[in-house]
């Protein structure tokens, strides 16, 4: 049995409950701790989700003497004070995205992750998604053929209010990049996984961001309004080695959740608010379209063939990110998703910023 210690509970979106839903149904796993730096929210959130085997924790040192692994679930500027201290404690660490505000700041626990040998894991967990299983079957099969371009589009609207206070995702010091961040993480790590052995590495990148909403009150000051430093919007082109474009806007102020493919072969799309099927339009390689888009449920093989696997839209990447990290845990794999890959993505994230901030298309040193 793993016993598991979850820091950060959240006060808006709260990311830990997915984590939480997914130990739930894992027979090998027990949240034995729950830590937060807010008085009272750790005990809401033991009754909230009926954790009746967790304790409270006062302390980061209360936490780790309770557990065996942790998940982190805190903002992204905390990430690696917290992964270290975890590491340095002796647990597993499996932490949020995206991994740092910048990936410079990665090092220290990629360090110390080589050092303990423990397991150390990022939680880039769309991989897992049907859907996008389905894309990359699809993908490996040869069926697409040359890849001409990519786009794909997240976000989120709940923050599409000018009535939503200033939260620490809203602040460059806190978070890094806003939605490039937020959204891009996810949106880079998933065409590289699902591209890269067609397409190659992404070797160029171009970017435009806007703040949309300047000013938001302050949270516990009422009436004070406090200034927005990342952006609400980004949209970004990158070009791989092989010469394949990228097409990404992320938006947490409304977005739709897509991803298309268009090559020789003709079109697959994956529509996020129906993540068990997808859009296709297939061809012939050296001909033109002669039939209509066809939406196709997802095949049985696509769905990770675990049977405690809930088929729930994000229930179900989640839950393969969990196990992935406990059996990483339990049998010494290396999981996929390491904290080196998390300061990749950090990196594709970092070079679309700085060709916002320049204005300038950014190039990347790549090894194929």
């Amino acid at each position: 049995m793993v016993r598991i210690g979850i820091i950060g509970s959240g006060n808006t979106i709260g990311i830990a409950q997915n984590h939480v839903n997914a130990y739930k149904h894992c027979k090998d796993a027990q949240i034995t701790a729950v830590y937060d730096i807010l008085d009272g929210r750790a005990q809401s959130y033991i009754d909230k989700f009926e954790l009746t085997d967790a304790k409270v924790c006062a302390s980061l040192e209360e936490l780790f003497s309770l557990c065996d692994a942790v998940s982190i679930c805190t903002p992204n500027a905390t990430h690696i004070e917290l992964s270290v201290a975890a590491l340095k404690a002796g647990k597993h660490v499996l932490c949020e995205k995206p991994f740092a505000p910048t990936p410079e700041e990665c090092a220290e626990a990629i360090k110390y992750a080589k050092l303990t040998g423990k397991v150390a894991m990022i939680g880039l967990c769309y991989r897992d998604i049907p859907g996008f299983v389905y894309m990359k079957k699809l993908l490996d099969e040869g069926k697409m053929g040359r890849v001409f371009f990519v786009r794909e589009e997240q976000g989120g609207d709940r923050i599409a209010s000018p009535d939503v206070k200033l939260e620490w995702r809203m602040q460059k010091d806190l978070s890094g990049p806003g939605a490039l961040a937020d959204f891009g993480s996810h949106m880079m790590d998933i065409c590289d996984y699902l591209l890269r052995d067609t397409c190659g590495p992404i070797c160029e990148v171009q970017c435009m961001q806007d703040i949309c909403i300047p000013q938001r009150e302050v949270i516990g000051r009422p009436g004070k309004m406090g200034k927005v430093t990342n952006d609400d919007v980004a949209c970004w082109i990158c070009r791989t080695t092989s010469g394949t474009l990228y097409n990404f806007t992320a938006s947490r102020i409304g977005a739709t959740f897509m991803l298309e493919i268009v090559g020789e072969g003709g079109k697959m799309i994956f529509n996020g608010a129906r993540p068990f099927e997808l859009t296709l339009q297939l061809k012939d390689k050296n001909g033109g379209y002669a039939s209509r888009p066809e939406v196709v449920p997802v095949p049985e093989e696509c769905y990770g063939g675990d049977e405690n696997a809930p088929r729930v839209p994000f229930d179900i990447n989640f839950y393969y990110e969990i196990r992935q990290f406990l059996d990483a845990i339990e049998t010494g794999k290396e999981s996929l998703l390491t904290f080196e890959r998390g300061q990749y993505i950090q990196s594709l994230i970092q070079a679309a910023q700085e060709a916002a901030d320049c204005g300038e298309t950014v190039y990347l040193n790549v090894e194929e």
